[in-house]
């Protein structure tokens, strides 16, 4: 008798903590998402080079934000985040933000917000989550806040089937390797000259000065007499001054 009742017993504990593994399920949302690069095949190589990171804001029922990281998982650019939680009760809202990351790409939009509601279906009976997704541009709020009387207003975009995200841009190629053995052209103190503006225009006129005496005795001899005649005068005028 004792051996039925303990097997009844283990029995009610393992349906009980099937519901609620059942309503742990519940309680999470897969949210999906796809890379788009217009022309550009995506190849095996640019799969590791691109991440998504998702990160729980607001108000969460657990004790440590909701945060995870994915790739694409093939060729067509989907990504998608699994079991990540919501809030609990009917017409509660649950918030993410969504950042792309690529290493050869400048991706738009940069940051997502991601918003999951939980709605009661009349018709089912049942508690469905609404998804939503909204563009987020720097200098503007996550979402609302009670605090601001007059919240930005945040642009809204196609969350279902997957939310999308775009190429705006290529990065331009980096130069990973650096020349040691380089001239007197490109290092040191005469290669600071050359790179400054402000350097070069310092010589130039300085050179100019020097040699302007000389181009003018070489091109008009009479002219450069009569300027060693007047500076001449200007000296003896001095003297004479001084004498008196």
């Amino acid at each position: 008798m004792w051996k039925s009742v303990i097997y009844l017993f283990v029995l009610l504990l393992g349906v009980i903590r099937a519901e609620d593994v059942k309503d742990l399920r519940n309680n999470e949302v897969s949210i999906k998402g796809r890379l788009e690069l217009s022309e550009i095949d995506i190849s095996a190589y640019m799969i590791p080079r691109c991440s998504f990171r998702l990160y729980q804001i607001g108000n969460y029922s657990a004790d440590k934000p909701f945060h995870q990281i994915t790739r694409i998982k093939d060729k067509n650019g989907t990504f998608e985040f699994n079991h990540v939680p919501i809030n609990h009760g009917v017409n509660e809202s649950t918030y993410f933000v969504m950042t792309p990351s690529s290493r050869d790409f400048n991706l738009l939009p940069q940051r997502v917000l991601v918003e999951v509601t939980n709605i009661f279906n009349e018709t089912t009976g049942k508690v469905e989550q609404q998804l939503k997704a909204f563009r987020n541009y720097f200098g503007r709020e996550y979402f609302p806040s009670k605090d601001i009387h007059f919240p930005d207003k945040l642009e809204e975009m196609d969350a279902l089937p997957y939310i999308s995200i775009k190429m705006s841009k290529m990065l331009p190629f980096r130069d990973y390797l650096q020349q040691r053995n380089v001239g007197l052209l490109q290092s040191g103190p005469l290669a600071g000259i050359l790179n400054s503006k402000w350097k070069i225009a310092a010589v130039i006129t300085l050179l100019a000065l020097m040699t302007f005496p000389y181009l003018v005795e070489k091109l008009d001899p009479e002219t450069a007499r009569a300027m060693k005649e007047e500076a001449r005068k200007k000296q003896r005028e001095k003297y004479v001054v001084k004498e008196e």
